[in-house]
């Protein structure tokens, strides 16, 4: 499964942004997620995040609305 590592902490698998408080599990998950789907790596690599990928149009929306 593709993944875009955004930060030494953060990685984007799908619409969702992993995030961990260890580079080396961070590391551990991503090179699982290339050989088998990230929920699985979940079991193993605990991240202390996961959030959904949210569209910038979506933002632009919520901040106008906010506004």
């Amino acid at each position: 499964m593709p993944t875009v590592r955004l930060s030494t902490k953060e990685i984007l698998v799908d619409d969702t942004i992993y995030v961990f408080d260890v580079v080396q599990i961070a590391d551990a998950f991503e090179a699982c997620v290339a050989t088998a789907d990230a929920a699985h790596c979940e079991i193993d690599h605990k991240p202390v995040e996961r959030r959904p990928v949210v569209a910038d149009a979506e933002v632009a929306d919520k901040a106008a609305g906010a506004a």
